[in-house]
């Protein structure tokens, strides 16, 4: 797995073969980060990837002109992956990693510090791990959110879909790549500039 680009393009990542990680596949990262850049969201960037496993979404956002990604994964072991990968692209000063359950964050987002909200949130749960009726309300009702957010999910085939609107947010864009789909969701004032 390499940086697509950006920077750090062709850089690799470190990967926890072993484990049970699975990183977004590279179509999928690619996909999704032509989607970003069509918005122009990533200059200058504050990311937050949730359920980072390897940390490739927000070290793609940082290799494509963010300014500050914020990763958060419970396994110790993944953790360390992360910062090994932060090191090989040279972006450790433009990150921080948090050991902390997502559940955790979304329930205290100060766990992160301030400033909330982050401009794109990533989420990437492990598909069997989570109940998505339960993690995207929570999300996209979260002061880890704004007016300026932009909040990527990507959840398994197999779910009929994500809610179309939760709270102020409207899902823009739902795409499908083999059995996994991405949601992209985006808050209604921004939406509504730009149609």
């Amino acid at each position: 797995m390499r940086v697509i680009a950006g920077v750090a393009k062709g850089r690799r990542l470190a990967s926890p073969g072993h484990l049970d990680v699975r990183p977004m596949m590279d179509k999928v990262r690619m996909a999704l980060f032509n989607m970003l850049e069509a918005l122009d969201v990533l200059r200058g960037a504050r990311v937050l990837d949730l359920y980072a496993g390897t940390g490739s979404v927000g070290i793609e956002a940082l290799s494509r002109g963010a300014e500050h990604a914020d990763f958060v994964e419970w396994d110790p072991r993944v953790v360390r992956i992360i910062r090994e990968n932060l090191r090989r692209t040279g972006f450790e000063a433009r990150a921080h990693v948090f050991r902390a359950r997502v559940e955790s964050v979304l329930r205290r987002p100060d766990m992160l510090g301030e400033p909330l909200p982050y401009h794109i949130v990533s989420a990437t749960p492990p598909y069997e791990a989570v109940d998505y009726s339960l993690l995207v309300p929570r999300l996209l009702r979260s002061p880890l959110v704004g007016p300026g957010s932009v909040v990527i999910v990507e959840y398994p085939r197999e779910l009929d879909g994500l809610p179309e609107v939760v709270a102020h947010f409207r899902k823009v864009r739902d795409r499908r790549y083999g059995r996994t789909r991405v949601a992209l969701y985006r808050h209604e004032e921004q939406v509504s500039r730009t149609t």
